[in-house]
Formats: C-alpha cells, sequence, structure tokens
C-alpha cells in the first residue's frame, strides 16, 4: 500500500496474535549502495527531503545483531524485519539464558531496534524528544513502547552504518494486533477518535520547544511542497485531483493557518500504529489499547491531527461515513470549532495526497519496497469519492452520524 501508515508500521505477524518474526523475513535489496550514500549525504546537509534522494539505513542483520549486543548487551535467539517507509525496524527476541549486563531484565514480548533514516538522523534532539513523550504518555495511561537505556545510559546512540549517521534505538514491544485487520464494529472508529484526542490532552504538558523546529514533508502544514514529487503520477486523472486539493489547500486553509488552534500532536494515527486487544479470552470484541511509531510528532494544529485520524479511519473502513464515528469519539474530548470542521474535507483530501504521492515516490527511490504499492488503487478511489462531496453536504452527514451515535450509545 502507498499510504504512509501501511508502510510506516508493520509488525511481525499482524495476520496472527502479533506472534514473534518469520524464518522467511529478508534484507530489502536493490539499491545502489553508491548512488543512496551520495544522495543521501547531500539530502542530510539540506536538511529536507529532496527528489530523488534514498535515504534508508543500509545495515545487515548480521550488523543489527553486533549492534544489539554491543549497545544493548542482547544475545538475539530470533530476528526478524518489519515492513517500514525510510528508516529500517528489526523485532528481536533476546537468549533469556544469557545473563544481561546491561538490562536490567529481558523483555518476554521481545523489542525492536529502530535505526532511522539519514536524514532524521540529523536531528539528535528530536529523538530526544520521542523518547520524553513515549515515557511521558507511559506515566500517564497510554500505553506505548518504552525505551531502553544504552551502555551509556542514554536512549539513543549514533552509529555510522556505510557512510552515513543514523540514530539507533531499542524500544520494548507492545503485545496485541495492529488496528489493521481485526473486525471494525462502529465503536472501534469511535474509540480511535477519543484515543488521539486523548493523547493530544495528555501532550499539552509537553514543552512545544522539543518539537517546534520539526520539518517534515508530511507535516500538514507542508502539503504545498508535494507540488515537487507530482512527477510519479502517471494516472493524468488523478494527478488533477491531486493539484485541485492543493489548490484548495493554498486557498482556504494556508492564509487561515493561524486561526487553528495549536499544540503538540502525534501526527501519524493510522491502522498500523494503533494496538489492539480483545477485551476477554472469550469474546471476539477489541478495544485499543496501545500506540506505536512517535517519528511524526510535532508542534502542529489540532485539526490536522483529526483530519489524519480521519484519513486513515475512512481509508480502512473504505466509507466516508466512517469519519462521523471518529468525530464523535475525538469531540467527547475536545469540542471542534466550526471552522475547523469547514477545512476537515480538504485536510482529509490533502493527507490522502500526501500519502499517495510520496507513496509512488518511495517506490521509485527503492524498488524493492513493492509492500508501499499494496493499496494504491483502493486509496485512489477513496481519494475521489471524498473530492466528489461537498463540504457542506459531507459536514452535515458526519455530523448527523455523530449525533446518531452518541445518543445510541447514551
Amino acid at each position: 500500500m502507498e499510504m504512509k501508515t501501511i508502510v510506516k508500521k508493520r509488525t511481525v505477524a499482524e495476520d496472527t496474535e502479533r506472534e514473534n518474526g518469520s524464518e522467511d523475513c529478508e534484507t530489502p535489496t536493490g539499491l545502489n549502495i553508491r548512488d543512496e550514500t551520495e544522495n543521501g549525504a547531500e539530502t542530510v546537509a539540506q536538511g529536507t527531503l529532496k527528489p530523488g534522494s534514498p535515504i534508508r539505513p543500509l545495515v545487515s542483520e548480521e550488523e543489527v545483531r553486533k549492534l544489539a549486543e554491543r549497545l544493548y548487551g542482547i544475545i538475539v535467539l530470533e530476528m526478524c524485519e518489519l515492513d517500514s517507509y525510510d528508516d529500517r525496524n528489526f523485532m528481536i527476541h533476546a537468549d533469556s539464558f544469557v545473563k544481561n549486563p546491561i538490562l536490567k531484565s529481558v523483555s518476554t514480548n521481545g523489542y525492536v531496534m529502530k535505526i532511522a533514516n539519514s536524514l532524521d538522523s540529523s536531528d539528535e534532539s528530536f529523538f530526544y524528544a520521542q523518547n520524553e513523550i513515549m515515557l511521558h504518555l507511559n506515566k500517564r495511561g497510554i500505553k506505548c513502547p518504552v525505551p531502553m537505556q544504552n551502555i551509556y545510559g542514554k536512549y539513543h546512540s549514533v552509529e555510522k552504518l556505510g557512510q552515513l549517521n543514523h540514530v539507533v534505538r531499542l524500544l520494548e514491544y507492545i503485545p496485541g494486533k495492529v488496528f489493521h485487520g481485526v473486525p471494525h464494529p462502529d465503536k472501534l472508529f469511535y474509540q480511535a477518535g477519543q484515543f488521539i484526542a486523548r493523547i493530544d490532552s495528555a501532550l499539552k504538558s509537553i514543552d512545544k520547544e522539543m518539537v517546534v523546529k520539526r520539518q517534515s514533508i508530511w507535516m500538514m502544514e507542508n502539503f504545498p511542497k508535494l507540488k515537487d514529487f507530482l512527477y510519479v503520477i502517471k494516472d493524468e486523472h488523478h494527478k488533477d485531483i491531486v493539484e485541485q486539493v492543493l489548490d484548495a489547500f493554498q486557498r482556504r486553509v494556508i492564509p487561515n493557518i493561524n486561526e487553528y488552534e495549536q499544540g503538540v500532536i502525534y501526527g501519524d494515527f493510522n491502522e498500523h500504529n494503533i494496538i489492539v486487544n480483545k477485551k476477554s479470552s472469550n469474546v471476539k470484541e477489541y478495544e485499543i489499547t496501545g500506540i506505536i511509531d512517535f517519528g511524526d510528532v510535532c508542534y502542529s494544529r489540532y485539526v490536522f491531527e483529526l483530519a489524519i485520524a480521519m484519513a486513515y479511519m475512512i481509508l480502512e473502513a473504505n466509507d466516508i461515513n466512517t469519519g462521523g464515528l471518529v468525530i464523535a469519539g475525538y469531540s467527547m474530548i475536545r469540542l471542534i470549532p466550526l471552522h475547523e470542521k469547514e477545512i476537515l474535507r480538504v485536510a482529509i483530501a490533502a493527507r490522502l495526497c500526501q500519502s499517495l504521492v510520496m507513496g509512488l515516490y518511495t517506490a521509485t527511490v527503492d524498488a524493492s519496497n513493492q509492500y508501499i504499492l499494496s493499496s494504491q488503487t483502493r486509496g485512489w478511489n477513496v481519494l475521489e469519492a471524498l473530492w466528489a462531496e461537498s463540504d457542506k453536504d459531507l459536514l452535515e452527514r458526519w455530523n448527523s452520524i455523530a449525533e446518531e451515535y452518541l445518543t445510541r450509545s447514551s
């Protein structure tokens, strides 16, 4: 799937109870090492993603094993690489029979070693912020990965892999399933809206200065920069829709950007970052229990947070009306001002455009990562259906669905 969410995080066994990894995992290949090194170095120097610049880490499984032992005292018993957008993530299980001189105790659930891309790794302060935010949320009852301290007593280190520097971290693995693929009653989409609002509420006490400098092509404020990547769209109809959304965003959102309430947001609430578990062993109903992947945390607008969540929930349900259920849950914690509601359709379309176009772009840079293209058809169909609606009709329908659900639930 081209969606950033699908690519960016897939657990080891999302089709099962997220059990331990597969023996069939292979290290992605197909990138020209010299080109990646030279283009990646130029991208890091410029501090922003430029078209044609590969930034994924070049690392072998053997190197990962050595990093785990040297930095965390872990003798790797099992390992499997997880699908990732532009980082490299490895699920690992430690040999519990080997005494660990660094970690106080070994997690039976395993760990995820995250090796960040060269662009993000150029700003260590952002990883400091991510670690602080995860610890902060855990203390407030929101389940998310806990970072492990390495041999230096730090939650991350910078390691030279190939010719580039990459930030390396080890996070405790959270058991459960990802939201994608489990049964989706209305209640689960309602919970999704409520959960992302809870996260933002908890993040209000985080110092914005930790993330205020964060700049990424994925930040909604930077959506106009997507025009630099439109060359990857071969379908003229699709390109026309994206250009229309870019125009609408430039006219209706950017001029009023300072009117929307700001705060530290999670920034990537998607179906592969949301962890669910069964309410009890003898029932089939799932509930949201946690969140993973904090690579898009930033200081932004709350309306963009809501739009991102709605975009991915609509995509998962393949039903535009699902947006009303997300609004119902979100509004139980944060009141959505009318001027924010009025740009939701444009903002949701913008996020879908980002995901679709950047998915196509990534496929041109890394031909081996075909997983990112698995849902192009569905994504474009959802975008086209959304864009065919009017703001007024769609908002009225979402409001009606939200009111009906809340009335029914009460």
